[in-house]
């Protein structure tokens, strides 16, 4: 089946970054969201693969997965959330991770959705961190009946179900980020946040949350120095009080209805979430798959060969039992 997906009317087409090919979907608000092509894959006939990055990241991170999963076969789509990569930023020092509420978010990927992906035929989703906690939100509140593609299956990576807050406990950070917020301080950087700078944090690889291979650590750090405006700093009281209203919303949900195979990686030295939350999530969900690899840290797919190696192979064998 044909996969491929015309360029909307109205919609430029450049190519720009190695493999990408972007362009912009305006949203009522008046913000302006980067969507991107993996150059070369609109032919490919097995389904469409939808990348759903994480906190702060942009897609030439993903260009690597990107040519892996177009050598599968696949058609690669992704896009780079409200407030971080080149789509609109809300505050004036752009650097700051700012949303007003999660369901903001959610009405972006309804319309990223509707327009990278296909209305039928194969659609998957690889959702890394806050990516995956919002895949996780969308497929349990999508209506069926609105016009937005059905995944036919989900692989949630690292999927932010708690932050990791040591050494305070969540509900104390959660508490602070609600009080800020209703003081006026909700556009004000979180403690211990501050603006990114790349060339410092090339410095700080030896003992980083992220991943413990050096050249996949240099990645986004390199892009970052070619394009500042890729920058993104810390979070904001806002953004926190945000996140964690949402994360309390999971909690509370009932999953038992999810109508979805779902494959979840875990980090097993992550400090980033809190992996036996998605030990716990994969108990409630009904078809589901979790694989924990031991001392890998945040970033499953930036890590070093021998642990993506083993990603890639239960990524390979779950696409393959679902029928994909």
């Amino acid at each position: 089946m044909d996969n491929a997906v015309e360029t909307p009317a109205g919609w430029e087409r450049t190519a720009a970054g190695p493999g990408w090919a972007f362009r912009y979907l305006d949203r009522p608000d008046g913000a302006r969201l980067r969507l991107g092509s993996w150059q070369g894959t609109d032919t490919c006939r097995r389904g469409t693969c939808l990348l759903v990055n994480g906190r702060s990241e942009f897609m030439e991170k993903y260009a690597e997965q990107a040519g892996e999963w177009a050598a599968r076969g696949w058609r690669v789509v992704s896009f780079d959330w409200r407030g971080q990569g080149l789509s609109s930023r809300p505050l004036d020092n752009r650097q700051m991770g700012h949303i007003d509420d999660f369901g903001t978010y959610l009405d972006d990927l309804d319309a990223i959705m509707a327009a990278l992906c296909p209305p039928t035929g194969n659609v998957v989703a690889f959702a890394h961190s806050m990516g995956g906690h919002l895949m996780l939100r969308h497929v349990l509140e999508c209506d069926t009946a609105m016009e937005v593609p059905r995944l036919k299956a989900l692989i949630l990576c690292a999927a932010m179900l708690e932050i990791n807050t040591a050494p305070l406990p969540n509900r104390a950070a959660a508490l602070i980020a609600t009080l800020a917020c209703r003081r006026g301080r909700a556009e004000a950087y979180a403690p211990g946040q501050h603006d990114f700078d790349p060339v410092a944090e090339a410095k700080r690889f030896d003992g980083n949350p992220l991943t413990s291979d050096p050249r996949r650590f240099r990645v986004a750090l390199d892009a970052c120095r070619h394009q500042p405006d890729l920058c993104l700093g810390g979070v904001t009281y806002g953004w926190l009080a945000a996140a964690f209203r949402s994360m309390d919303y999971l909690a509370h949900s009932t999953l038992s209805g999810v109508d979805l195979p779902i494959q979840i990686l875990a980090a097993g030295g992550d400090r980033v979430v809190r992996s036996p939350a998605l030990r716990a999530l994969a108990r409630r969900l009904p078809d589901a798959r979790f694989h924990q690899y031991p001392g890998a840290r945040h970033e499953l797919m930036m890590e070093r060969d021998t642990i993506r190696r083993l990603v890639w192979e239960d990524i390979d064998a779950f696409l393959e039992d679902t029928g994909l």
